[in-house]
């Protein structure tokens, strides 16, 4: 059993520690830039972690990303956790489906009721939100995030540290370029440049 430390303390966080736990994990306390949600010790900011080397064994980046700001918010903060050493387990759900020859890399999160097909790759840190559903061979890259009942078609990659809307859907062999961010519910037919933006297309009623 691993102690961590958890980094955030919201909603994501409460999220993160269920599956800590199923993990076999202990949460010794989290850091934040103000007291959160999350039942464990609050120990301040980021920093404190720096100082309590000896009270975790590895920690968790325990809040998600709903746009770009907080996207990249994370990203920081893995290039912070990899510049000071500091390990990272993934966590995954033990009522995920993962297919044979799939990969995980170190720091993801991959939640209840998500389905990974054959030999598909998952990046470091990257999210893998309620019931999304990853095809075969499919790459995600590191902090990618896939938000809940999002479809990934098989032989997809997603550059890192991209965004991917609840209920989306992206077609098969498509290439999603870094910093990504597809909106809730788009549909996805064609790959898409680096730093791009994809908008759903909203219904028109007309007039009878």
């Amino acid at each position: 059993m691993s102690r961590l430390a958890f980094i955030g303390g919201g909603g994501f966080a409460k999220e993160a520690l269920e599956l800590a736990l199923l993990n076999g994990h202990e949460v010794a306390g989290y850091v934040a830039d103000a007291e959160g949600v999350l039942d464990r010790p609050y120990w301040g900011p980021r920093d404190a972690l720096l100082a309590r080397r000896d009270d975790f064994d590895a920690v968790f980046i325990s809040f998600g990303a709903v746009d770009r700001k907080s996207l990249l918010s994370r990203a920081a903060m893995v290039r912070w956790v990899g510049e000071n050493g500091l390990p990272a387990p993934a966590l995954i759900s033990p009522h995920a489906i993962r297919a044979s020859g799939v990969t995980v890399g170190d720091g993801a999160f991959v939640a209840h009721g998500v389905v990974i097909s054959v030999d598909a790759g998952i990046g470091a840190f990257a999210i893998l939100n309620s019931s999304a559903i990853i095809g075969h061979d499919a790459r995600i890259g590191a902090n990618v995030t896939v938000a809940l009942g999002a479809f990934i078609g098989g032989a997809t990659a997603i550059g890192e540290d991209s965004l991917i809307g609840p209920g989306a859907n992206v077609l098969q062999a498509l290439k999603l370029g870094r910093e990504v961010i597809v909106g809730v519910g788009a549909g996805v037919v064609r790959s898409v440049p680096d730093g791009a933006t994809v908008w759903p297309v909203r219904s028109k009623v007309a007039a009878g």
